[in-house]
């Protein structure tokens, strides 16, 4: 599989890496032997890297990766994330985000017990924090990478005004915002602001959250525990027009081997400034079918005719969110 520099670090990344949020029960939840086998799967297949995070399951994904790499940490890069705090009270779950330095420490050395690993090769700030000092957050990454617990330092769900802030307080290897056909608002200014200044792109949701592998349609209803059941992108007036938006995609995606899926991975690879674009799997078939969607490289004709599908239906692209934890406890 094709690899890509990621920014300005020494990380050649596969054009694909795994996604882990399924394995802690986001999305109606996997069994852990299922996400263990994706998990080996995926890099049978030439996926070198897998993304991470503490709030997924609490620890739970993060700890079936570490089993899975300690036997194989010669053939992944890992990337993990870190900035939502969670505790469990009477009220059952409460999450929200958290991303000063002391807070961090803290994080790091628990996701580090988790994944069984001495460093991290990618160590992302999950969400900015309103209020939160940027040099207050990057002191401490700063100190932990200069400790060797850490290689590279991202974000993640960063706006502009956030990457820029980041960018003054220390150094940033990357940056890791929701990206898929119907979701183009990075490319305003985001997009163009990484490309300027080196820092690498890995993309989330290149399928739009299982939308665009061609399997839904206006009947599809999704289990309670699976965020998507109470998102507006699958439950407002306007899914039925994003589900027309596939079915013409599908038509134009008609002679590749992956289909509308293919045709979506590589629309989001198509950016020079993407490293790579981050695709779940809850099991080993699913990891290998997602490998095998890097295709061919998008066309020219191809991006006017996805370009035009889009203009034809406004209100499939409008923006929405997917369970964003809040500011403040």
């Amino acid at each position: 599989m094709e690899r890509r520099q990621l920014g300005n670090t020494d990380l050649e990344l596969s054009v694909v890496g795994l996604g882990t949020w399924v394995f802690g029960g986001r999305w109606g939840g996997a069994e852990d032997a299922d996400s263990a086998a994706a998990c080996h799967a995926a890099i049978d297949a030439g996926i070198n890297w897998i993304d991470t995070a503490d709030i997924y399951g609490q620890g739970r994904a993060e700890q079936i990766v570490g089993q899975v790499i300690r036997d194989r940490s010669d053939e992944v890069i890992v990337a993990t994330k870190g900035g939502v705090a969670w505790e469990f009270g009477d009220g059952g779950l409460t999450i929200w985000r958290e991303a000063s330095g002391d807070y961090l420490r803290h994080a790091l050395d628990r996701s580090l017990s988790a994944l069984g690993l001495d460093c991290i090769d990618l160590y992302q700030v999950h969400w900015p924090v309103t209020g939160q000092d940027p040099d207050d957050t990057w002191s401490a990454l700063i100190e932990l990478q200069q400790a060797g617990k850490i290689r590279h330092i991202g974000v993640s769900n960063y706006a502009l005004p956030d990457l820029e802030a980041a960018a003054a307080a220390g150094p940033l290897a990357s940056y890791q915002p929701g990206y898929h056909l119907m979701r183009r608002e990075i490319e305003a200014a985001e997009l163009p602001w990484c490309g300027t200044n080196n820092v690498g792109v890995i993309a989330y949701g290149p399928l739009a959250h299982g939308l665009l592998t061609g399997k839904m349609d206006t009947t599809t209803r999704f289990a309670e525990n699976d965020w998507r059941a109470s998102s507006e992108f699958f439950a407002d007036e306007s899914f039925p027009e994003r589900v027309a938006v596939v079915r013409e995609l599908e038509q134009l995606a008609a002679d590749r081997p992956g289909g509308v899926a293919e045709l979506a991975v590589m629309w989001v690879l198509r950016r020079p400034e993407v490293t790579s674009a981050i695709i779940g799997a809850r099991n080993a078939a699913q990891a290998t079918a997602n490998a095998g969607l890097v295709g061919a490289p998008l066309t020219d004709s191809e991006a006017r005719a996805i370009d035009a599908v889009l203009a034809a239906h406004p209100a499939a692209s409008r923006p929405y969110g997917h369970g964003e934890p809040p500011n403040r406890k």
